[in-house]
């Protein structure tokens, strides 16, 4: 594998860093390549990017869209700029990867993909990516995500994983967004639930009105019944409940170690809260993963899940791509123990994120990052998010609501629990809300097995 070294790479890159920590009061400062004739001689810069439903952005076909035209754009810049080469593989795979590595060969400069199979294959901790934090840039300067979206790649004080914040893909893949489908509200009289948020009255409470009010099991066909909720074999609206009500499943401790403090008053209060709307015959379990078709044939007011299904440009099956009529975005209501400003939603464990295998070229990455990051070709930091608005959102208040997802959400630390996740955790909040086992019991029974989950895959690689 040839490696790059040229000593005007890391001049350049010492400018660049100071012309971005320089102003406290400028998000993205422009990119100053003072250094003439920068020549990076051709370097091939691959990015593998996983995909969703056999669509990703990343790697988008000319004249399709406005912004994968200006994504284009960008690379054919970069390119110009600094002499590479950009390539995209519509492929992340880790095993190919390791097999790469073993060759001592390149694989690709950024992988795309999951936080769980990066830290729950305990790649990072093992040492085959490399910090964003020990590269000459600044991670601060709002490029390359949210303090909070940051965190979810922090491993031992060092930060593995980012996101290109101003290109607007790839999405913001939090987890629980919410929407919802205008015409069951309206056909069961319910005020609409931006109008609710504004007046500061969108709560359980007003939720549990609007479940009692869109619950109509006349049909034969219980498949045809309406309800406003569904429960799904995966805990979204469980997750939703609890962030919603400021509980936190982990957290980290003032010397770094993560623990489980899922055992709280906040979880029972959610917990007890979606199990009393069970026992009222006020929710319907759905089966399903997704839901997604009752919520299209109006047979659901809300559906629950993670953001990118939200999207057009983020899967061919996706709700936005099923959706005839207009849906809307929501956060899950407030519970009676929000702690404002605490969020709603997170960084989890199926989010996705660029991540820097070891054996690609730090100084290159120092170079190309904050010149390729920037805002897309004609946008400002100010402006980039306004043609997304328009093209994706049917109303400014779902927009502002995608942004709240966005900006607000927290990490939550779920890929440290490895195969904990989907065998511990997930079946536990199930059994809770569907009446088969007590919230109590429930959660000291699985609390001494998170915690060794935590240990295995965080805890016990801290310095």
């Amino acid at each position: 594998m040839k490696i790059i070294k040229i000593t005007a790479i890391f001049i350049a890159c010492l400018l660049v860093f100071s012309a971005c920590s320089g102003s406290e009061e400028e998000i993205v400062p422009d990119f100053d390549n003072t250094v003439e004739d920068l020549d990076l001689l051709g370097y091939e810069y691959t990015f593998a990017a996983m995909t969703h439903g056999g669509l990703y952005p990343l790697n988008p076909t000319s004249g399709e869209s406005s912004r994968g035209d200006k994504l284009l754009a960008r690379y054919k810049e970069t390119e110009n700029e600094f002499n590479v080469k950009i390539k995209v593989m519509n492929e992340c795979d880790l095993s190919k990867f390791m097999t790469y590595y073993v060759a001592d060969m390149k694989y690709a400069d950024m992988m795309f993909n999951m936080v769980n199979s990066l830290f729950g294959g305990r790649y990072i901790q093992n040492g085959y990516f490399i910090p964003f934090s020990d590269m000459q840039i600044d991670l601060s300067s709002g490029l390359y995500g949210t303090p909070e979206c940051l965190e979810a790649g922090n491993f031992n004080g060092s930060y593995y994983s980012v996101v290109a914040y101003y290109w607007g893909f790839p999405s913001a893949d939090t987890m629980p967004a919410m929407w919802y489908n205008p015409r069951v509200i309206s056909e069961y009289q319910q005020q609409d639930p931006h109008e609710l948020d504004e007046q500061g009255l969108w709560t359980w409470d007003s939720l549990e009105s609007m479940c009692e009010a869109i619950h109509d099991t006349s049909d034969p066909d219980p498949a045809m019944h309406t309800y406003a909720l569904a429960y799904t074999s995966e805990p979204y609206l469980e997750f939703a409940a609890l962030y919603s009500n400021s509980a936190r499943i982990i957290s980290k401790d003032e010397n770094g170690r993560l623990i489980v403090t899922l055992d709280s008053p906040n979880t029972k209060e959610a917990m007890t809260f979606l199990s009393s709307l069970r026992e009222k015959d006020l929710i319907c379990d759905g089966g399903d993963r997704q839901n997604i078709t009752p919520f299209v044939e109006n047979r659901r007011a809300f559906f629950v899940e993670y953001t990118h299904l939200g999207l057009s440009d983020e899967g061919a099956n996706n709700l936005a791509n099923q959706m005839t009529d207009a849906y809307e975005w929501i956060l899950f209501p407030h519970g009676p123990s929000y702690v404002e400003g605490s969020g709603g939603t997170s960084f989890s464990y199926w989010s996705r994120y660029f991540y820097a295998p070891i054996n690609s070229d730090i100084g290159v990455h120092s170079v190309l990052l904050p010149f390729l990051f920037r805002p897309l070709p004609g946008e400002t930091e100010e402006t980039w998010q306004d043609e997304f608005e328009r093209s994706t959102f049917f109303s400014t208040a779902s927009f502002e609501s995608f942004k709240q997802l966005r900006d607000g959400a927290f990490c939550d630390y779920l890929s440290f629990l490895g195969s904990g996740f989907s065998n511990t955790l997930q079946p536990a909040l199930l059994r809770i809300t569907r009446g088969t086992a007590s919230v109590s019991e429930t959660l000291e029974s699985i609390e001494e097995k998170l915690q060794s989950n935590l240990n295995s895959f965080y805890n016990n690689y801290l310095d």
